[in-house]
């Protein structure tokens, strides 16, 4: 991404929180209204109901667009300069998330009497090692590489381990640029 790039995207950001924000507020404010017209003109209280409600799912819509963009925002690494990407990056980071990763892991790597997946077969080992690190309390993970993790552990459609559209050497390289983002954490 070019400077310019990440400026645009950081106005769309603000663009779609501004949207986020009045489309659920005014469907609050329809449903309040709606919710007092029952008292006071209990005619309009069906229609502003209704008005609530639609502008409720578009609320939905908007709040699910606005993740969506900082989600893929996520995969762009100069995108970290916006300090909303940065924040959602860096939750995946947190010992917490990385203790569900590990939990993830070794659940796919213990012994199991039935017939283990190639995929996971083939790296366990790598996959044991990526556990153990993402457990240890004395390593820091990089935002970046944390949303890589999730993203190999998680997604579908893009995971190389969960995808067999993808080779499977593609496996081992990510598991690879995930642990080079660990580091020993900073004392304080």
């Amino acid at each position: 991404m070019y400077a310019r790039t990440v400026d645009d995207a950081e106005s769309r950001l603000s663009e779609l929180r501004h949207d986020e924000l009045s489309t659920v507020s005014l469907s609050a404010c329809a449903l309040l209204s709606s919710l007092l017209s029952t008292q006071l003109y209990p005619a309009a209280a069906v229609p502003l109901f209704v008005g609530a409600a639609s502008l409720g799912a578009l609320s939905i819509r908007a709040i699910w667009r606005h993740w969506d963009f900082v989600d893929r925002m996520a995969d762009e690494p100069d995108a970290y300069a916006i300090a909303e990407v940065h924040a959602y990056a860096a939750r995946d980071a947190t010992m917490a998330r990385r203790a569900c990763y590990a939990d993830t892991i070794r659940g796919w790597t213990l012994p199991t009497p039935l017939t283990p997946d190639p995929r996971i077969a083939t790296v366990a080992i790598d996959l044991d090692e990526l556990a153990t690190e993402l457990e240890d309390a004395t390593l820091e993970l990089d935002a970046r590489c944390a949303v890589a993790c999730r993203r190999l552990l998680t997604d579908p459609t893009t995971s190389p381990l969960l995808n067999n559209d993808f080779p499977p050497e593609d496996v081992r390289s990510s598991i690879v640029r995930i642990r080079a983002g660990f580091a020993p954490r900073a004392q304080a």
